[in-house]
């Protein structure tokens, strides 16, 4: 009976070990099928982490609509057709005023559509500057970073205020108003940030074909950071054949990339690879 006892009581450590380990980095060939954004300011996370790259040589896999098979790059991406005159119609919904007024009261209600269209107005104008915008991103996320939180809200009001749809603005206000306790701000922050990314991934997935519409490249950190729980930790900028800018990012060696040829402008030869 002894035997028996010890030998169940092998099994069940055996099995508790076995189940206690820290999984494995996800293979090349896979991605996050989760809807879940991180950062769900009802859960009690105390640090901003960084995801640490531990293996050294690993073929980066670039997104394609034929290589995953998850809901984010397997469905099928609409062209966005609404065109740039709708934004400066006075009468239509896409009217760029009234579309930064909803996004200035963060009212949730605001379509993908609604939020498209102004990035691709504020594009067409020129009333955007990317290198200004990811210089204050930048800023604000080392500002929560160092636990300076009403400086990081100062910085993303700036941002916010150039670019009313920006992930990274919404992202780290809510992040400042939440250790400020002000659960209300933080809340609305968080929502609309979850809005406008659900807003890119419906009209991209990240592929070369359908890369995301974004107004500057931080925006597709704050992506990778909010959808996929990691920070990535390798970044480029291809200047491809067909003169198009893509910024890419690179987490868990899989690669997305960001269409910032508005961006191309403002650098010089040695920022971007030519391909």
């Amino acid at each position: 009976m002894k035997k028996k006892y010890y030998f169940l009581a092998v099994l069940y450590f055996l099995f508790n070990f076995s189940f206690g380990q820290v999984p494995p980095p996800p293979p090349p060939k896979k991605i996050n099928k989760s809807d879940k954004i991180y950062g769900d300011y009802s859960q009690k996370k105390d640090k901003k982490q960084k995801t640490k790259n531990t293996v050294s040589k690993i073929e980066i896999v670039e997104v394609t609509n034929d290589n995953f098979n998850d809901e984010v790059t397997k469905k099928s991406i609409p062209e966005f057709k609404i065109s740039i005159d709708e934004s400066t119609d006075i009468k239509s919904i896409y009217y760029f005023k009234n579309v930064e007024s909803l996004l200035s009261k963060l009212d949730t209600l605001v379509s993908a559509e609604q939020i498209i269209s102004l990035t691709k107005y504020k594009i067409h104008s020129k009333t955007i500057n990317p290198t200004y915008l990811d210089n204050l991103a930048s800023k604000a996320y080392k500002l929560n970073e160092a636990k300076k939180y009403i400086e990081a809200i100062d910085v993303c009001k700036e941002i916010l205020k150039q670019s009313p749809n920006n992930i990274t603005g919404h992202k780290e206000s809510a992040y400042a108003y939440k250790r400020l306790e002000n659960m209300d701000m933080a809340n609305q922050h968080f929502l609309m940030m979850v809005k406008i990314i659900q807003s890119v991934f419906k009209y991209g997935d990240g592929s070369r074909n359908k890369p995301f519409i974004l107004n500057n490249f931080y925006e597709g950190l704050s992506i990778y950071e909010a959808k996929f729980g990691c920070f990535p930790s390798k970044t480029r900028l291809i200047l491809t054949s067909e003169k198009m800018l893509l910024g890419g990012y690179d987490c868990f060696h899989i690669m997305r990339f960001s269409n910032l040829t508005h961006w191309f402008p403002m650098l010089k030869d040695g920022d971007y690879k030519v391909e």
